[in-house]
């Protein structure tokens, strides 16, 4: 299996694309929104699903989309070519443990990421995908909570862009300015709560908030 497997991961292009499919099982991607969600050149993601295909981790498949006609308001169906996970791959097993589970990305990573966010950024709790462990409740499904002040929502999402890319899963997020968030701690807000009071790792805390 250790050959097999350095086999695999011999390229970080490789990496990104493996990850967007052992996250989304059942999805069909083209190579257009592979390459685009990877943040790679259609050249190398051309390069990576061949490789792939041939390995026998991903497999052609059919997606359908709507398309709205204008003219008549009538939503027709449109079936374009794509890749899917082989579910039945022999190692999707270990590779998802490996790739994902032990580790989805590194602290070290998300920090150098989140700098990019300026000084205000006060407070980043991770759960969700982080932790491996859903939330519910008010806030279910949240991934990131930030907290800080004067941080552009472009700079925001160009920053949660980039380890959506390297995930290879869109991620639910959300930012609150200091002063809503201490408002809302102080008053027990089930949103914030449902965060701090389930299993979460806090990355980056200047407000004392997330014991």
């Amino acid at each position: 299996m250790a050959d097999t497997l350095d086999k695999i991961l011999g390229s970080p292009y490789r990496v990104k694309i493996m990850k967007l499919f052992l996250m989304n099982p059942g999805e069909v991607f083209t190579p257009e929104y592979i390459s685009k969600s990877s943040k790679l050149l259609s050249r190398n993601t051309r390069k990576e699903i061949n490789f792939l295909k041939n390995l026998g981790f991903i497999k052609s498949g059919i997606r359908e989309i709507d398309i709205l006609i204008s003219k008549t308001k009538k939503i027709k169906k449109k079936r374009e070519p794509g890749f899917q996970l082989n579910q039945l791959f022999t190692y999707n097993r270990g590779l998802r443990s490996l790739l994902i589970e032990s580790a989805p990305i590194s602290r070290e990573l998300l920090m150098k990421r989140f700098r990019e966010l300026g000084r205000g950024l006060r407070f980043v709790a991770l759960s969700g995908i982080f932790v491996g462990q859903e939330i519910v409740g008010d806030s279910r499904g949240l991934d990131i909570m930030f907290v800080g002040d004067n941080i552009g929502r472009l700079k925001l999402e160009k920053v949660v862009g980039k380890i959506e890319s390297e995930l290879g899963k869109e991620l639910k997020y959300v930012l609150f300015d200091t002063n809503e968030f201490k408002y809302r701690h102080s008053m027990y807000d089930r949103f914030v709560l449902d965060v701090l009071d389930n299993e979460h790792d806090v990355l980056f805390d200047s407000l004392q908030a997330g014991v």
